[in-house]
């Protein structure tokens, strides 16, 4: 009932006064009005129950990055006191070896170099109330190379924690990598609370980071890029292999990148597609926004969901395409004039589970791409490039 109150509350305040010009944008704020009116209470309830765990969600993350940032400050001030020790190794695994790198606290970073080696400069930092404690931490981290003919396996070692709980409540020790690397190894890397960067490398790249952002541009084959809490970010990729993007808390960014398909899934985050050639994209997120700003492929299907949260699309270019779109409680526009198009609305005969759903079908130009959407709660806007 607070709903339907709203909303003619909304509809008496938008009404313009006599002989003022309405806005421009009065008639989409007063499409929206009308559509939360014809509701039914099942769509009601269900679409405010969806809001209500969406603000949960978004305001347990803020509270997280505070307690996060709460949590940084004091390990500031109680470990003032600063070690480093530099170490650095050259591996001979050849132009077309393989790199398996893993860390536990850190940044990996990787950048194309020439020749054939592997060049591997790692930081080691440690903290500590004292600069004797900081200086003791650092011993407690070690790090193995292994070569064994064109591969190598870099890792990380942390000391028995039972041997150094006696002295130590906690290891404040990070490790930083810094890797060169011959343009087609094959590269797999993984941190467990760090940032993977990879640029111009052209081999497989397999990398996945438990708290930390993976970026990678200029690739090639990108076999997979994951996060569970932080952000994908892939720039310039000209890929003949299918691409995986995932991330559990944050967002997946696909930029001027081409391959012949993307499979892209966020549980809790906005998927952005922009300036892509690829006939076979799959985007999926729970609670975020998927935006598609890109020419469409002929012949290519792209198939888009969002259980809360909004999906936009701006097709550039020449080729047309066949839209099935569908809404369990949220409103569908189209910015382009679509043929044989099917609209329901409120008074669908087509029903869904706990309501009806609103739908858009048509076709838009030769009708080659197939455009499948699909919504529970949010809208859905096909508009101008």
């Amino acid at each position: 009932m607070n709903t339907f109150v709203a909303a003619i509350a909304s509809l008496v305040t938008m009404l313009p006064a006599v002989g003022q010009a309405q806005a421009p944008d009065h008639d989409v704020k007063l499409r929206e009005a009308v559509r939360v009116i014809q509701q039914t209470p099942v769509e009601r309830r269900t679409q405010e129950r969806v809001r209500q765990s969406a603000e949960r969600a978004r305001e347990e993350r803020q509270r997280e990055r505070e307690r996060a940032q709460e949590r940084a400050n004091q390990y500031r001030r109680e470990y003032r006191d600063e070690q480093t020790e530099k170490i650095s190794r050259t591996l001979k695994i050849g132009a077309n070896g393989e790199l398996d790198i893993s860390n536990l606290s850190g940044d990996i970073i990787v950048t194309r170099g020439g020749g054939d080696d592997v060049r591997i400069d790692a930081l080691k930092v440690a903290r500590g109330r004292t600069v004797e404690d900081a200086r003791e931490m650092l011993s407690y981290v070690t790090l193995d190379f292994t070569e064994r003919g064109s591969r190598a396996e870099v890792k990380t070692v942390y000391r028995n924690h039972e041997e150094r709980s006696r002295t130590h409540r906690s290891l404040n020790v990070s490790v930083q990598y810094a890797v060169t690397a011959p343009e087609h190894v094959r590269i797999s890397a993984r941190s467990l609370s760090g940032n993977i960067q990879v640029t111009g490398i052209k081999g497989d790249l397999n990398l996945v980071s438990l708290s930390g952002n993976v970026s990678i541009s200029q690739g090639a084959r990108v076999m997979l890029a994951k996060s569970t809490s932080g952000e994908v970010e892939i720039m310039d990729l000209r890929s003949e292999v299918p691409l995986e993007a995932h991330t559990t808390s944050g967002g997946v960014v696909i930029r001027q990148s081409r391959a012949p398909r993307m499979e892209l899934n966020s549980v809790s985050g906005n998927l952005i597609v922009t300036d892509v050639d690829c006939p076979r994209i799959e985007a999926q997120t729970l609670s975020g926004n998927v935006e598609l700003n890109s020419p469409l492929s002929k012949n290519g299907r792209y198939e888009l969901t969002s259980h809360s949260g909004e999906i936009r699309i701006k097709p550039s270019g020449n080729t047309g395409f066949e839209l099935d779109a569908n809404s369990f409680s949220g409103n569908i526009q189209s910015d382009l004039t679509l043929k044989e198009q099917r609209q329901g609305g409120a008074d669908d005969s087509r029903r869904g589970q706990g309501g009806r759903t609103r739908t858009l079908r048509g076709v838009y130009g030769d009708g080659s791409a197939t455009l499948d959407i699909t919504t529970f709660s949010g809208s859905v806007v096909i508009g101008k490039k």
